[in-house]
C-alpha cells in the first residue's frame, strides 16, 4: 500500500481542499436499493413451483431486507449486493387442508455463489400432505428459486439503467477524462430508481492505487 504522497499522480484529491472527487476517478457510486426490491418482487410474487403433482405458488415477501449498489471505481464496474428474503408460499387446490409455509433465504450476497445461497423450506403446519409438499419444495423446488436469484443478479449487472457507468468505463479505458466528466453532469438526471453520488476521497484516501 503506497504512503501519502506516493501514489499515482492522477490521485489528485489529496491536493484538494474540497476533497472533491475530480473526473469521477475516485468512486461513482449507484444506490440499486429500491430497484433491486421492485426486482425480486417481479421475479417471485406469483411465482408458481410444480411438479410431481405438486403446485405451489408464492404468494407474498414477509421480508426484503439488505442493500445494493454499483460502483465505478478506476474504470471497474463493482458490484456490491447482500438481501435476507423470507417469501411465503401456498399449496394451490389443497382442498380443505390449508397448507403454506415460508422460504427463508437469509444470505443472497456477491460474496456468494448462487448455487451456495441458504435457501430453507419451512412449514406452517406439519401433516403428512404438508410434509410431502415440503419435501418437493426442498428437493426439487429450490432449482426453480435459483433460477431467480440467477435472473436477479444478471438483471442487477446487466441493466440497461447502469449504461451510464458503463460509458464511463470505455471512456475511463480511452483515457477521456473530460468526456467521463461531461458525462456525469448529464447523469445527474437518471432513473430515480438509481440515485448517483460520489463519494469523497477521504474515504478510500488509503487506497491510492
Amino acid at each position: 500500500m503506497a504512503k501519502w504522497g506516493e501514489g499515482d499522480p492522477r490521485w489528485i484529491v489529496e491536493e484538494r481542499p474540497d476533497a472533491t472527487n475530480v473526473n469521477n476517478w475516485h468512486w461513482t457510486e449507484k444506490n440499486a436499493c429500491q430497484w433491486s426490491q421492485d426486482k425480486l418482487k417481479e421475479l417471485f410474487v406469483n411465482l408458481v413451483i410444480q411438479g410431481d403433482n405438486v403446485k405451489c405458488k408464492v404468494t407474498e415477501f414477509e421480508k426484503c431486507e439488505g442493500e445494493a449498489v454499483a460502483n465505478n471505481r478506476k474504470g471497474k464496474l463493482i458490484f456490491f449486493y447482500e438481501w435476507n428474503l423470507v417469501l411465503k408460499w401456498v399449496l394451490e387446490d389443497s382442498g380443505e387442508e390449508a397448507i403454506a409455509g415460508k422460504i427463508n433465504i437469509p444470505n443472497l450476497s456477491e460474496e456468494n455463489d448462487v448455487s451456495e445461497v441458504d435457501i430453507e423450506i419451512t412449514l406452517k403446519d406439519s401433516t403428512d400432505k404438508g410434509e410431502a409438499v415440503k419435501h418437493f419444495l426442498h428437493t426439487k423446488g429450490k432449482d426453480t428459486i435459483r433460477e431467480k436469484l440467477v435472473q436477479y443478479v444478471s438483471s442487477l449487472k446487466e441493466g440497461k439503467n447502469f449504461e451510464y457507468l458503463y460509458i464511463f468505463v470505455v471512456l475511463y479505458q480511452n483515457g477521456d477524462q473530460k468526456l467521463i466528466s461531461e458525462k456525469h453532469s448529464s447523469s445527474s438526471s437518471s432513473s430515480s430508481y438509481y440515485k448517483t453520488s460520489s463519494k469523497s476521497s477521504t474515504q478510500h484516501s488509503s487506497h491510492p492505487t
